[in-house]
């Protein structure tokens, strides 16, 4: 070959592999950016729910504060009442009760009076009980306004807001939208603030001051409406908001979605028209295809498994920093020990008496608040957290195997619940899952592609019973004849007769645009019975449910060329 023609050759395959590289740049960015929108919507949606959390609790403690005022305002009205009337029995007994604000020492007189007037011990009763309410009132009253307070603050500044020993870190608002309710709150509430606080800062009389008392009514009936109202308000717009974020999340996945076809597309017939005489390039390359595809509904996966694992990533970072507290204690202890052995090693008995009752102090300190069994507390529950957290990661590699290509013995049983872990975060909040699994052997399979097979199914099962708000999914496993059956049964809402042959077209979908590609029953289909051999049946009712069932080849040795199972990938390319 001459130089020119060597030269050119390698020309031509330098660019056959840069436009190849380019393909795959370019869909790495898609799943990164994917996977990026996910966690940032993951981000927001924390704060959101937390700000809800704390309007929600602004507007419980609010209307909590509206009851325990208009009780006490109430129970002031009986008390005078009870008196008056006790004038009307005897003057002297009204004069001698008027100054008692003790309920005790009313309860103690009451039954003084119980031999002389049963009519009048009863009505001091009375009155003793009705101070204990009032005290009892007033103070729930002061709490439930305190709360009420801090939470206007929080929402407009950020910050914590403590309920029932609980501290709960709030963002600021940021969305004028929804910033506006809690300004009108806020500005409406700083008006009457200074008066209500001095009703409720009072130390030195038992009963509410009558003048304020009558002010906090007036405010609380007046503005219970505005402020009841502003706050639905805001938890409405934060709603919204939430809502447009996910519109726009749609709207990228769609984008990123067309825009991973058309460079798999191109690439595509970019390696049918130049690598047609390489036929088994050709299928390494669909297999590497049909991979690139699951990691990207993994992507949206990753967003809940990690949140999943923040709450015990939390409390182990909590409990290392409660041992690091406690380190500083073990060591002052053994400094002290090394220098009362240094005065031992160098005979300097004088300075024992001083440092031994401080040693022996510090490890007295040390038993009696329990150092060591709280060191062992915490590290015990770092380690459950730990095993929680390396529990996510072993299912979600399970689910994905992404370092297995080829057939291998599988067990069925375990990869239907490695894939519930990757969909718990679908399934958590309105479907009750049952498994119903058989002692099954194992079978030669591509355990990777069952698995998505499995997330579609579940998935659609997810969303077919959230209409219903309390969905039931049976996981079920048995073994007949030569075949393993999975049953994947929903309660949703089923699948209408007109378009029951349609399912497993590519592309056909009855969600919502933006919602669904049409691709998960097609590809499901194809790695079940061109992939394994096996068939996927489906049984439905309209408002009752549907049920797959997958029968899949007891196949235990190699009794099929790998290259069956890879004929999945051909769907992609069609």
């Amino acid at each position: 070959m001459s130089e020119n023609g060597k030269q050119k050759s390698e020309g031509q395959l330098f660019s056959k592999y840069t436009e190849l590289i380019i393909y795959g740049v370019l869909f790495l960015l898609l799943v990164a950016a994917v996977f990026v929108v996910n966690i940032n919507l993951a981000g927001s949606s924390r704060k959101d729910t937390e700000q809800v959390f704390c309007a929600t609790k602004q507007q419980e403690y609010w209307q909590k504060a509206y009851r325990n005022l208009l009780t006490t305002q109430t129970t002031l009205v009986e008390l005078t009442a009870l008196k008056e009337e006790i004038g009307f029995y005897d003057t002297t007994l009204a004069i001698q009760i008027k100054p008692m604000l003790d309920p005790n020492a009313l309860s103690l007189l009451s039954d003084k009076l119980s031999a002389r007037d049963s009519l009048l011990s009863a009505k001091v009763e009375q009155i003793a009980e009705k101070l204990r309410l009032i005290d009892t009132t007033f103070a729930s009253y002061r709490k439930a306004v305190l709360i009420f307070d801090k939470s206007i603050e929080v929402l407009i500044n950020g910050g914590e807001l403590k309920i029932n020993n609980q501290v709960y870190e709030i963002d600021q608002v940021i969305d004028e939208r929804a910033r506006q309710f809690i300004q009108a709150i806020s500005s409406t509430w700083a008006t009457y603030r200074k008066n209500l606080f001095k009703f409720i800062d009072q130390k030195e009389h038992r009963l509410p001051d009558e003048n304020l008392l009558i002010s906090a009514v007036d405010f609380s009936i007046t503005k219970d409406e505005f402020i009841q109202s502003n706050n639905r308000n805001f938890i409405v717009a934060l709603g919204e908001l939430a809502t447009e974020r996910v519109d726009s999340l749609l709207l990228i996945q769609v984008g990123a979605l067309v825009l991973s076809i058309l460079v798999f597309s191109a690439m595509a017939v970019r390696l049918t028209i130049s690598l047609r005489s390489q036929d088994k390039l050709l299928h390494e390359s669909q297999t590497q295809l049909i991979q690139s595809e699951k990691m990207a509904s993994l992507g949206q996966m990753v967003a809940g498994l990690a949140h999943e694992m923040n709450t015990p990533l939390g409390f182990v970072r909590n409990n290392i920093e409660i041992i690091g507290e406690n380190e500083r204690d073990f060591l002052s202890a053994l400094e002290k020990s090394k220098k009362i052995l240094n005065h031992l090693v160098n005979g300097k008995y004088e300075n024992l008496k001083k440092d031994i009752p401080e040693a022996v102090e510090i490890i007295k300190n040390i038993d009696k608040v329990g150092l060591i069994d709280e060191n062992k507390t915490m590290l015990d529950s770092s380690l459950q957290g730990l095993d929680r957290i390396q529990e996510l990661i072993v299912n979600l590699k399970n689910f994905s195997r992404l370092d297995q290509t080829a057939d291998q013995l599988a067990n069925i049983n375990e990869c239907l619940d490695s894939t519930l872990v990757v969909a718990h975060h679908l399934l958590k909040r309105h479907v009750t899952v049952t498994k119903e699994y058989s002692q099954i052997p194992e079978i030669l399979c591509a355990p990777a592609q069952l698995n998505q097979v499995f997330l579609n199914l579940i998935s659609n099962a997810a969303h077919a019973t959230e209409e219903k708000g309390e969905g039931k999914l049976l996981i079920k496993t048995w073994a007949e004849k030569d075949y393993l059956v999975v049953q994947i049964a929903d309660n949703g809402k089923g699948i209408p007769q007109d378009v029951i042959n349609k399912i497993f077209d590519p592309f056909f979908t009855t969600k919502p645009i933006g919602k669904g590609t049409g691709l998960g029953l097609s590809i499901s289909k194809k790695i079940i019975e061109e992939g394994h051999s096996g068939k996927i049946e489906v049984k439905t009712k309209v408002g009752t449910g549907t049920d797959f069932y997958i029968r899949l080849p007891l196949r235990t040795h190699a009794e099929a060329s790998s290259e069956q199972v890879f004929q999945s990938t051909d769907m992609v390319l069609k």
